[in-house]
């Protein structure tokens, strides 16, 4: 099975909006490394950037429902050239979306001092020095090590 997966860029739009407000009352204003200002004239919001950033929210979806056919995220980074953190934000974003958190009905509450206790109760502390030094104790008169 080969997948294919566009990553072509976005062409770049003639007469660009505002990526803050739409609005498409844009003037030039200078350039920047080489690159158009635009200044926006409602909002007064300087861009550059016309196409957007970061992956579309198709690819996006289709790399969750690679997961959830049973690819691993690390292979559907590879895939995708991200790493497999971003992959797990994807799908992280997309279950908080769309899925709400399930409510627990009736909460189970265990008391975990019972050890506490237990420990506490006890005259010796162990240390890891005291221990090291039984083991040498015994490896020094010919004894093997306790394993």
């Amino acid at each position: 099975m080969t997948l294919y997966i566009s990553c072509l860029p976005l062409p770049m739009n003639k007469n660009p909006s505002c990526p803050k407000c739409k609005c498409a009352e844009v003037a030039k204003n200078g350039k920047i490394n080489e690159k158009q200002r635009l200044k926006c004239k409602k909002c007064s919001f300087q861009f550059t950037r016309l196409t957007p950033r970061g992956y579309a929210d198709s690819e996006k979806a289709f790399a969750v429902v690679l997961y959830n056919l049973g690819l691993s995220m690390n292979a559907i980074g590879n895939l995708f050239n991200v790493s497999a953190q971003a992959m797990l934000n994807w799908a992280r974003n997309f279950a908080i979306v769309n899925y709400e958190k399930p409510v627990s009905k009736d909460a189970i509450i265990v008391e975990l001092d019972e050890m506490w206790h237990y420990l506490g109760s006890k005259k010796t502390a162990l240390d890891m020095e005291s221990l090291l030094q039984r083991n040498w104790r015994t490896h020094r008169l010919g004894m093997r090590w306790p394993r």
